[in-house]
């Protein structure tokens, strides 16, 4: 393999990185980017393999490799587009070490989805507003596919008739992939990519009371209940910040518990979050899945009944999908762990409910639910964007198996957007508090005797 040009004084003044738009891209610029990518992406191939191969994962070499692009295109000058030279070295640059004209909507943090529908069809969820955004579009469904295989290219994935859909992670995002009707797959016109960006970190109290989440009681609320072994469930819809929620509440627990996340795919991930720097004592599990075999995989439920055997304190189960999930998150629940995780729902009933109907659906487990379960949250993603938690209730018991009965606690006023205390906690849920020696006084604050 040649030995890259490179000497680090003749690019003091450089900067690879810097993104600078002084043109609007058309479209026949775009494709003649399209054609000279191609062409630059031939000449790394044949003089660079190596290099070019680990410039996908290794930043230093993704630096080195933009040097010789920028090399490449100044010496050859094989295009004729109406933006500047700098401006194309840019481009190319982000198209083959990057993801391109999604790069800038990757670094930004405002931007939290990207959902692609087509190569002229681009939303982005910004400051939690879909927006309809024309600067992010392909020049052919080609293009298209090749960002989504260089997405998938990290977990040595591809879509093909066999697998139209896949769900993959890339640097941190979660991706969604689906593949045309036109190449075997399921989308009517052409390829589809969602792409679901996370925060580095997770939002303080102080941050989440600014932006309207939660009260500053309601905060106080959480430093009782949760270091007390509540069990809880957060219910909401796709995209409210179910998530979010979950993973703030060890944030009420001392740094040496032992944690225990389960989930499908990371994306709680507490050992990679600043705020969890200090806690030491946090194991992670996630899905695993055989091929044809599923008697092997180990799914939420399966990674559940590992868990306890690992002497877990706290559990947070990402979400409970299926009837085996439910049942052995309430079996955890009933040998003496204390569990958050979240359900798809539209209220805090509809999600106690539909907890009940997945572990057992009867009256039995309705009992053991009410029992052993304490806390429903519901969250809600409002119309300006933001996520709000806008209930908070203690199960008290059910009727049946279908009719969940609550004493709510928490509730936020959708006509003057704030939140109110409107009950009190049980004498069920302060005996809990008291067997986890949460001193009196601070019980007594949510108890109506107390109050």
């Amino acid at each position: 393999m040649p030995v890259a040009p490179f000497n680090p004084l003749d690019y003091l003044d450089y900067r690879p990185q810097m993104r600078v738009e002084k043109e609007q891209i058309t479209m026949s610029d775009a494709e003649k980017i399209y054609h000279l990518v191609t062409i630059v992406k031939a000449y790394l191939r044949d003089n660079y393999g190596e290099l070019y191969i680990s410039a996908l994962t290794d930043p230093e070499h993704r630096k080195e490799i933009k040097y010789i692009i920028s090399d490449f295109i100044k010496e050859n000058r094989r295009y004729d587009l109406k933006i500047p030279l700098e401006q194309v070295i840019v481009k190319v640059q982000e198209e083959i070490t990057e993801l391109g004209v999604l790069q800038k909507a990757l670094d930004d943090p405002t931007i939290t989805n990207i959902d692609i529908n087509g190569i002229n069809s681009t939303y982005v969820e910004k400051n939690g507003v879909d927006i309809f955004c024309p600067e992010i579009f392909f020049p052919s469904e080609e293009h298209l596919y090749q960002v989504i295989d260089r997405l998938l290219l990290m977990e040595g994935k591809t879509l093909t008739a066999a697998e139209p859909h896949i769900d993959s992670f890339y640097r941190g995002f979660r991706v969604c992939a689906v593949l045309g009707k036109n190449r075997g797959g399921i989308s009517t016109f052409g390829p589809l990519l969602s792409i679901r960006k996370f925060a580095p970190d997770v939002f303080s109290d102080k941050e989440v009371i600014a932006y309207g989440n939660i009260s500053k009681e309601m905060c106080d609320f959480l430093k009782t209940v949760v270091p007390g072994g509540a069990n809880i469930l957060i219910t909401g819809g796709t995209n409210s910040g179910k998530t979010t929620t979950l993973i703030r509440l060890p944030l009420y627990l001392e740094p040496s518990t032992r944690i225990c996340t389960i989930e499908d795919s990371p994306e709680m991930m507490l050992q990679a979050k600043e705020a969890y720097k200090h806690y030491k004592n946090i194991i992670s599990l996630e899905q695993k899945k055989f091929d044809g075999k599923k008697e092997r995989e180990y799914d939420i439920a399966k990674n559940t009944a590992v868990a306890l055997r690992l002497r877990p304190v706290w559990i947070l189960i990402g979400e409970a999908r299926t009837p085996e999930a439910a049942y052995q998150a309430l079996q955890a629940m009933n040998t003496g762990h204390f569990v958050a995780m979240t359900i798809h729902a539209n209220s805090a009933r509809d999600g106690a409910v539909r907890f009940v109907q997945l572990a057992g659906n009867n009256a039995t487990v309705a009992a053991q639910v009410a029992s052993s379960l304490d806390l429903v949250f519901f969250q809600k993603k409002l119309p300006d964007g933001r996520r709000v938690i806008t209930e908070i209730v203690e199960i008290t018991g059910y009727k049946g198996a279908e009719e969940p009965l609550f004493q709510p606690i928490f509730r936020y006023d959708l006509k003057d957007n704030k939140h109110y205390r409107v009950g009190f906690i049980s004498e069920h849920l302060a005996n809990k508090l008291r067997l986890q020696f949460i001193p009196e006084e601070k019980i007594a604050r949510w108890t109506r005797e107390g109050a």
